[in-house]
């Protein structure tokens, strides 16, 4: 039995449309890759198409030749299965993830491993080449960083894969720089600066880490829906987290849930933080986590050793699936890199930090965090009260953003670890039982929120799992805001000058607020998706949207189901003429994004293509604005030089509107879209990320409404409440009636996010209402179907 609402239609499935399916992938080359990099997986600049050419010649030359300098690994992470690394986590009850890794430090001289070198045009360059004993995910760090105006620095692997270019914008007050992980097991450094006269350089290559991320795959599951074939995906293991729930199922979270970063440290160990709002409003990038989390478990608690992991931090946003079931790997282009260390006490585990490698050209007092990540700053309540239930969000073995609920208040508790050299003495807010979720390793440090949405602490550790949700720890604000030195509380930094508890949160846009428009990402058959195969006729697609007030535009997302291999693929945007697409007003090229590979035992390099669907963010150009006014546009993607788009994108099975949304390219001429020879009006998933005030309804309703919302998932019915409705105390009282009037079933509803299992009741076929009544709200009623 399914339920649908009259105002949903579904198409069946045909041979254009299939499964999320599996497959391999292959590399773009160097040149075509470097010429249109986009700027992404942490802050870098483009790379001139004259140092493009000549690394393009250079890694031509270089990829068969021998002469690399070899590093020997100072220690080594033995690897072990994901379930005895649980056993291990369990008895220490701290909720860090951690990958084997092999560790490179004390490095030689630059000398020794490199040279100046003269470019085919006739430039100074530096080159150094580095073998490393075994191959993984490489990040690496610098020390004495601080380059001059027009220096880049770039580093790239055996297969052509680069990071940077890095500049003077990236250079922070501890002259310290750290990577977004590159695979590879032999890696080249190029050093292109401004002055053909300078002698030295102005880095140092201080250490790297080799993450053996193959080696967490083994026990990897299939992904969830009707897919074959092996699963996973980067950071990516399901098992044991059915009960956590991706936070996309509850919207009324929706705005802390961006607050909630994944950490990566020392380029091995997976962490949560919060992003915190501080009583200036300023936008300053502050991430509270757990001191565990930069002190490896307790094990290296040198202050020295503590800021040095602060600098070598990875911070990653928006990293969620964008549906409840089956979950989608999350945008991994948008991270930042580097942090420096506020306050930091262990005895109530809490670490608090600077995110250093934000956008340097942004004036003092304005939020430097790219608006394109739509970053919202937490609210805090720093007192011993506070309204429950209270709300977790985590990234539980550094999967997609997951939801936690507990209905019962948590007490103030001394938590002690047997393995630890150190006790919390009535410093924990203890969880004694989960209504709804678990954390695993990877969930240290991330925020618990209560009623209001203020953050209230952040997870150190405990022992729940999906059949056991009981006894978690998370050390309190209250506890260690005030009491202590500068340097070890919280007070100073979130409210200097103050005496002040409680803080709301902070969207540091709201004026000119950056917005992920989708007609599926908010639509009620959300989950209802198919993916797109490709056709030989069509040349591109289109999706249409509807723009009431002017908006810059940041970039798209894309939504893509499993490819054999990238193609070379144009993003365009055109106007509409005609109720059709026009004029192109913008056109970029798109490369394969970069994809971080947990696979079995696979160790060769791969650009980010799964054997799952994931999210890929692509922005504008870099240098480019673009402007759009109130009025229909198109985004479209098309094949490279006539050719035929393959890209395999996700698209609603539900026909949504009541004119073409989404349209075809064949030949030169742009067509209502046709499945299976019949009209489609449905949509592509394609999502534009724009900058500018947007009215209610303006797009699709793509804003929250005070209508609740009734979103059918198979035989679940979810029912999302206004948080105005329930403001008071009195439940909101759900009946469903048969066509007759006979009221077939009645329930309380008294959180903003509550479940139906429909199932469970022996409703026959035909039409029925469901009705909302009591609380704060107006009556709501509306029509459902039983097929």
């Amino acid at each position: 039995m399914a339920l649908a609402t009259t105002a949903w239609r579904r198409f069946a499935q045909r041979s254009c449309v299939g499964f999320l399916s599996y497959g391999r992938c292959v590399c773009l080359s160097l040149a075509t890759l470097l010429l249109a990099l986009p700027a992404v997986a942490q802050l870098a600049t483009p790379i001139p198409a004259t140092i493009a050419t000549d690394l393009s010649e250079r890694h031509a030359t270089l990829r068969n030749a021998q002469e690399a300098y070899s590093l020997h690994a100072v220690s080594r992470t033995e690897p072990v299965s994901t379930l005895r690394q649980q056993e291990e986590t369990a008895s220490s009850g701290l909720r860090l993830l951690e990958l084997p890794a092999v560790e490179y430090r004390q490095l030689p001289e630059s000398q020794l491993w490199g040279e100046w070198i003269t470019t085919a045009s006739g430039e100074r360059a530096w080159r150094g080449a580095l073998q490393l004993e075994e191959a993984g995910w490489n990040t690496l760090y610098f020390g004495n960083y601080q380059l001059s105006r027009g220096d880049m620095l770039i580093i790239a692997n055996e297969a052509g894969e680069v990071r940077g270019a890095f500049t003077e914008a990236n250079n922070v007050a501890s002259h310290s720089l750290t990577t977004a992980p590159l695979y590879g097991e032999r890696l080249t450094i190029y050093y292109y600066p401004a002055s053909s006269q300078e002698e030295s350089l102005p880095w140092r290559l201080e250490g790297i880490t080799t993450a053996l991320l193959s080696a967490i795959g083994e026990e990897l599951p299939l992904p969830n829906g009707n897919h074959s074939g092996s699963g996973g995906s980067p950071w990516f293991i399901v098992k044991g987290l059915e009960c956590a729930e991706s936070t996309v199922l509850h919207p009324e979270v929706e705005r802390i849930a961006r607050s909630e970063l994944m950490l990566v440290v020392r380029g091995k160990a997976f962490c949560s933080g919060t992003l915190l709002n501080n009583s200036r409003q300023d936008g300053d990038a502050l991430v509270l986590t757990a001191a565990h989390c930069l002190n490896a478990n307790y094990s290296c608690r040198d202050l020295k050793y503590v800021r040095q992991s602060a600098e070598q931090t990875l911070f990653y946003f928006n990293y969620f699936s964008p549906t409840g079931d089956p979950l989608i790997n999350g945008i991994e282009e948008q991270t930042l890199a580097g942090a420096e260390l506020l306050a930091y006490n262990e005895e109530h585990d809490m670490c608090l930090l600077r995110i250093t490698g934000v956008r340097p050209d942004v004036p003092q007092g304005k939020c430097a965090i790219p608006p394109s990540y739509r970053p919202y700053f937490a609210g805090w309540n720093a007192n011993r009260n506070f309204p429950a239930p209270v709300i977790g969000i985590h990234h539980p073995q550094a999967s997609v953003r997951r939801y936690n609920r507990a209905d019962e208040k948590p007490t103030l508790e001394s938590y002690e670890i047997s393995s630890l050299p150190i006790r919390w003495i009535d410093s924990h807010l203890y969880i004694k039982k989960w209504n709804a979720g678990t954390t695993a390793p990877g969930s240290s440090g991330s925020g618990l929120f209560d009623k209001n949405h203020h953050l209230i602490g952040a997870l150190s550790g405990g022992n729940s799992y999906c059949h056991a949700p009981y006894q978690d720890y998370y050390y309190a604000l209250s506890e260690v805001f005030t009491g202590y030195s500068d340097d070890k509380c919280l007070e100073p930094h979130l409210a200097p000058g103050r005496e002040q508890k409680i803080m709301e949160g902070l969207d540091p846009f709201a004026d000119n607020p950056p917005m992920r428009l989708s007609h599926q990402l908010y639509s009620p058959m959300r989950d209802d998706v198919a993916i797109r195969s490709a056709d030989d006729a069509i040349q591109g697609v289109a999706v249409r949207y509807d723009i009431d007030t002017s908006v810059q535009y940041l970039g798209s997302v894309l939504v893509l189901g499993a490819m054999q291999r990238w193609m070379p693929v144009t993003l365009s945007i055109y106007a509409d003429e005609g109720g059709k697409p026009g004029k192109r007003l913008y056109q970029q090229s798109l490369t394969n994004p970069s994809y971080m590979l947990v696979r079995g035992s696979e160790k060769a390099p791969k650009a980010r293509v799964l054997r799952d669907a994931f999210q890929a963010f692509f922005p504008v150009q870099e240098g480019e604005t673009l402007q759009l006014s109130a009025g229909t546009y198109y985004v479209a993607l098309e094949g490279s030089a006539g050719e035929p788009l393959s890209l395999p994108l996700l698209l609603s099975k539900a026909q949504s509107h009541d004119i073409p949304y989404a349209w075809h390219l064949v030949g030169s001429s742009w067509q209502p879209a046709q499945l299976g020879g019949a009209p489609y009006l449905g949509h592509y998933w394609v999502d534009p990320i724009v900058l500018g005030q947007l009215k209610a309804n303006g797009t699709n309703s793509v804003l929250m409404t005070d209508e609740p919302r009734i979103i059918l998932e198979g035989e679940r019915l979810q029912i999302i409440l206004p948080t105005s409705w329930l403001e008071g105390r009195t439940p909101i009282e759900l009946s469903l009636y048969s066509s007759s009037g006979q009221r077939v079933l009645t329930a309380p509803l008294t959180y903003s996010s509550s479940y139906l299992q429909l199932s469970d009741y022996a409703l026959e076929s035909g039409v029925y209402i469901l009705h909302l009544a009591g609380g704060e709200c107006e009556q709501y009623s509306c029509k459902l179907i039983c097929p």
